[in-house]
């Protein structure tokens, strides 16, 4: 049973088939809804068809005209304006309002639990795929989970009481987002 299981699994590094594909679709508009209410001046965006028209226009970059200039490629010699810093500013805001957004909604998912198939039960059905969902039972203390969002990583335990401990981590390694379990 174990080589079926085995020959099953994707190969790292394979095209993901079309139920892989639909799987994450779906997720990234979870997460589009939960991020939704902290970008409010944003356009909001029709839904998913199945297929672009065939007539749609492919919008791409524009090709640059050359090489970078050399005040592009030495570090230290671009000056940051203000502008930039009010952007970045609010940036950071909104990141903290979704990261607030998903801990909120994982909190509410798994106060009252401790068993780990409760909780990546009551995580999935929340939205949150398996792929980005790791648990593991603490003998004792409940059940540790992680959750990589890329952008964000929320850790936490359930165990069983009504404030489970919920907390998010920047994302320093895009390669390994998440702390270990």
């Amino acid at each position: 049973m174990k080589g079926a299981d085995a020959a099953a699994a994707p190969k790292p590094g394979a095209e993901p088939g079309p139920e892989e594909s639909a799987q994450l679709l779906t997720f990234i508009a979870f997460l589009n809804r939960v991020a939704e209410p902290c970008f409010p001046a944003s356009p909001k965006l029709p839904p998913i068809a199945d297929e672009a028209p065939a007539t749609a226009p492919a919008s791409l970059p524009p090709i640059p005209d050359g090489p970078p200039s050399r005040d592009e490629l030495t570090p230290g010699s671009y000056k940051e304006t203000e502008e930039d810093k009010k952007a970045e500013a609010e940036l950071e805001a909104r990141n903290k309002c979704v990261t607030k957004a998903h801990a909120d909604r994982v909190t509410k998912a798994v106060t009252g639990l401790e068993a780990p198939a409760q909780v990546r039960g009551s995580l999935n059905r929340s939205g949150y795929v398996d792929s980005v969902l790791k648990t593991r039972e603490q003998p004792g203390t409940g059940t540790r989970f992680s959750l990589d969002l890329r952008s964000v990583c929320l850790t936490g335990t359930a165990d069983g009481s009504a404030s489970p401990s919920v907390g998010s981590h920047e994302v320093l390694d895009p390669e390994n987002p998440c702390p270990r379990l």
